[in-house]
């Protein structure tokens, strides 16, 4: 009996570690843009904070502007260059888009993966930020398309 309870512990204690790590939140983003590149950061520029941890997206041929993943709207704001900042989030997670010509989307309102969130100019450029609570993550670590982004 002794026996039995011993490897019935061992073998929950060797799979609390995998029990634990699958608990972990893990995202998969769908890309906002259908034909979407990436726009390298600026060379040769002074840095005098830290640079923010996001993503600048440019597509020619696309206007619509998608949800990557589900939520719901907290912010939408227009800035002072008249373009459109929405925020959205999920859980602990917090999407921010920056730079829309247009935002269809409201303060409150639920959005599905791949629902529309506003417009872009063709060629404009839109910036992805992502947040974990506070904490800035690097969105191209979750975005499933990663693999269709190319840099121009």
């Amino acid at each position: 009996m002794k026996i039995m309870v011993k490897a019935c512990l061992l073998a929950a204690i060797s799979c609390l570690p995998v029990a634990l790590y699958a608990q972990q939140d893990s995202i998969w983003l769908q890309c906002p843009l259908n034909e979407a590149f990436v726009v390298p950061p600026a060379k040769n520029v002074i840095h005098y904070d830290e640079p923010d941890m996001c993503i600048v997206l440019v597509s020619k041929p696309d206007t619509i502007v998608k949800a990557c993943f589900n939520g719901k709207v907290t912010n939408v704001e227009q800035t002072d260059d008249g373009k459109w900042d929405v925020v959205f989030y999920y859980k602990d997670y917090y999407f921010w888009y920056s730079g829309l010509s247009k935002s269809i989307v409201r303060r409150n309102d639920v959005l599905k993966i791949g629902q529309p969130v506003g417009y872009i100019t063709p060629g404009d450029k839109i910036e992805m930020l992502l947040f974990k609570f506070e904490t800035p993550l690097d969105p191209t670590r979750f975005l499933e398309c990663k693999n269709v982004l190319k840099k121009e």
